[in-house]
């Protein structure tokens, strides 16, 4: 029988600098869009394990930690960049969230997108608000699927027997759309003022020239 090689600890080992394919490396620190990253990077990484599952009909009751955590991780990623985003828009105070509480995120976020869009579609806001609701209720501070018990010693899902991963999947993409919806719109209209701040700008500096030439004429006259 042929021996299957087991990898092992070997002296020199580094765990971020290797030799490989050029494809095989991850770029960081590349774009000032940090916030999008990471939220879309724990969102595309739960995604894949569910297609993974829903492909192979396997691994389900070990993925699913890790799944529904990226979830949650996107989700709290997520709702913090609208709030950091949507505050510079409106011109208030944004004071970082520091919580892991996503239905205090949730309230803060949805406050700010009733304000950017008073027209906004009140109905989905309300059922986003249910969803993580009950996101929240079974993993409140984001330790239910990173840990099987609590600081106490207590089960940490206790009575939760099942999780359809594949529906999950589907919902949290219904929540994306609207979320994904709103970072892009909050960033085009934080553009949108910049470039209109800018123009201001120029036309101030551009009648100020006008004036001062005008008052040096009037002087040599």
């Amino acid at each position: 029988m042929k021996d299957i090689p087991i990898p092992w600890p070997e002296k020199g080992d580094d765990l971020f600098n290797g030799e490989g394919h050029r494809w095989e490396f991850a770029c960081l620190n590349f774009t000032p869009y940090q916030w999008d990253l990471y939220a879309d990077g724990y969102k595309r990484a739960a995604d894949l394990l569910v297609e993974h599952v829903k492909h192979t009909g396997e691994d389900q009751d070990t993925l699913v930690y890790p799944i529904v955590f990226s979830y949650r991780q996107y989700l709290e990623l997520r709702l913090k960049e609208l709030i950091i985003g949507g505050s510079r828009l409106l011109g208030i105070p944004d004071e970082f969230p520091n919580t892991h509480n996503i239905n205090k995120l949730w309230r803060l976020c949805r406050i700010i997108l009733e304000k950017v869009w008073p027209e906004g579609p009140c109905e989905a806001l309300c059922t986003v608000e249910e969803c993580i609701d009950q996101f929240s209720k079974k993993d409140p501070w984001s330790t239910a699927f990173r840990y099987p018990t609590d600081v106490h010693g207590d089960p940490s899902l206790p009575g939760l027997r099942e999780i359809d991963l594949a529906n999950l999947s589907t919902v949290m993409d219904k929540i994306s759309s609207l979320l994904e919806g709103s970072s892009t719109g909050i960033y085009e209209n934080m553009e949108a003022k910049r470039e209109g701040e800018q123009m201001a700008e120029d036309f101030r500096q551009e009648m100020a020239q006008d004036m001062a030439e005008d008052f040096r004429e009037e002087m040599a006259e």
